[in-house]
């Protein structure tokens, strides 16, 4: 079937069926994702997709179109989160549904306003294809900033096979990728503008060409010779925090620690919660772990903190923290975007959930730190600390007055098992090496531990389900990158010209 039959088929769509296919095609979308990342798939479904939205013949039926779009597409793609019910299905079988159709179906609420953003222009189909793909791009910078962001599987993340294109993240970040692959995507919506045709295809070309160029001219660089040691103990979740297997735990990681090897890690990481106690609390802890670390190296360690000076009200934190050879605690740094329902129940302070937040996280609810920062360790380059899901949120990972020298990003994963979950999670952290130039460092209890430069390569790997550590030197960052110094701007820029392009178009001779 060629374009324009499939075009026709679509806009003859009706009643169900007209919702039934925005389904469909929103589902079919996953398979551009990681793992899969077969990303040609979007350039049948975001077409398709438009013009559906073009013909629905009333704003609240556009609205119907993308809700049902983005309920294919997060139910499909967020199933792995109802694997974390799994670890105790008897307890939480009452949340399935929730987890597994209304919460993703709810999040799909965000791309009915792509339709109804873009209708103005539905009268012509290349200025209204230009503005579906602006009101796409406003709309998951939307989903990454309210009600705390949740900027998960954009349509940029769908290059995590071709690395040069990622490079555009550099200069854009992944919302301007995400714009930029709308309007490639929609190039057969331009047919009855060559020109536009011409430069949206060279523009993929050139960013293909740029980033190949850009990978070619910055080889791997180390300044140094900082070697990292990266633990992953694969703990199973339904153990982790059952008390009489805490010793079993704890001594796995301090074994993968003390591995001898020619060559002694300076820094040594552990991933989210691997240690299940205040270390400023409890010193011998701390004593036991600098005993085991090679050499003169320091421990950066995913732990919890508890400030208990009020008794009656004790504060309780998601921490990293740092642990030199002489077991002092060096730094700390207290996790400051905590999820919700995971580690906080939204809108405690107008009712009380407190039986929720208790069986959610075991202790009530975590406590935000202050942002970002540079922690500076003797020994240790100045490096940014992200617990778990804060490597996801572009713009918001590094200290911009205090430029750190490499990202650590240390998480547990292990509630998502042999899912698309973690390996997701894994390819949106590489993007925040790319944004910010900076190369990271990702612990996970297990998921995908890995060394990974400020251009995305990824240099030593430990793969999901297994139990071990990766040793890498740690590279050089590069020189700011504009997205790191101008943030969202070059984002904003797109947007603004393909809207300005759509309206000018609009008003111009009849498609």
């Amino acid at each position: 079937m060629n374009c324009t039959a499939c075009t026709a088929s679509l806009e003859g769509l009706s009643g169900f069926r007209r919702y039934a296919a925005a389904f469909l095609l929103g589902a079919l979308s996953v398979l551009a994702l990681a793992p899969v990342g077969l990303f040609p798939v979007l350039f049948f479904t975001i077409p398709a997709f438009a013009t559906l939205a073009r013909f629905a013949p009333t704003r609240g039926k556009g609205f119907a179109v993308g809700w049902a779009f983005g309920a294919g597409y997060f139910i499909f793609s967020l199933y792995w989160v109802s694997a974390a019910l799994f670890v105790d299905i008897e307890q939480w079988r009452w949340v399935l549904p929730l987890s597994l159709i209304v919460g993703p179906a709810i999040l799909g609420l965000y791309f009915g306003f792509i339709p109804l953003l873009a209708r103005c222009f539905r009268d012509k189909e290349t200025p209204h294809a230009l503005a579906f793909a602006a009101a796409w791009g406003a709309v998951e910078f939307a989903r990454g900033h309210l009600l705390t962001g949740f900027p998960w599987n954009l349509a940029g993340e769908t290059w995590v096979h071709v690395l040069p294109v990622l490079q555009v993240c550099s200069v854009t970040g992944i919302y301007g990728l995400t714009l930029l692959t709308v309007f490639w995507a929609l190039i057969p919506h331009y047919r009855a503008h060559p020109t536009l045709r011409h430069i949206a295809i060279m523009s993929l070309v050139v960013a293909v060409a740029a980033g190949a160029i850009r990978l070619s001219i910055h080889p791997t660089e180390y300044a140094g010779d900082t070697r990292v040691r990266i633990v992953q103990g694969n703990i199973p979740q339904e153990t982790k925090w059952n008390k009489d297997d805490d010793w079993r735990h704890f001594e796995k990681h301090l074994n993968l620690t003390a591995t001898q090897t020619p060559l002694a890690p300076h820094v040594v990481i552990w991933p989210e919660t691997a240690v299940n106690a205040d270390l400023y609390q409890f010193p011998e802890i701390a004593k036991l772990i600098s005993m085991k670390l090679p050499g003169q190296s320091v421990g950066l360690l995913g732990s919890l903190r508890v400030d208990g000076r009020d008794p009656n009200h004790p504060y309780f934190y998601n921490s990293l923290t740092a642990v030199d050879k002489t077991a002092r605690v060096a730094a700390n740094y207290d996790k400051h975007h905590l999820v919700p329902f995971g580690e906080f129940i939204p809108f405690r302070q107008h009712m009380s959930f407190k039986p929720l937040a208790m069986a959610v996280s075991g202790i009530g609810d975590f406590t935000r730190g202050p942002g970002p920062q540079t922690l500076h360790v003797p020994g240790v380059p100045g490096f940014s600390p992200l617990i778990c899901y804060e490597v996801i949120f572009p713009g918001e990972v590094a200290d911009r007055a205090n430029r750190p020298h490499w990202l650590v990003n240390v998480t547990n994963d292990g509630w998502y098992g042999n899912t698309a979950g973690p390996r997701q999670h894994f390819a949106i952290a590489r993007l925040r090496a790319i944004e910010e130039g900076l190369p990271l460092a990702r612990a996970a209890n297990t998921g995908i531990s890995a060394m990974i430069d400020p251009l995305g390569r990824v240099l030593g790997s430990a793969p999901l389900g297994t139990e071990g550590y990766v040793d890498a030197r740690l590279p050089a960052p590069l020189p700011p990158t504009p997205f790191s110094q101008a943030g969202s701007l070059a984002f904003f820029a797109l947007l603004a010209g393909l809207w300005a392009a759509a309206r000018h178009m609009r008003r111009a001779t009849p498609d």
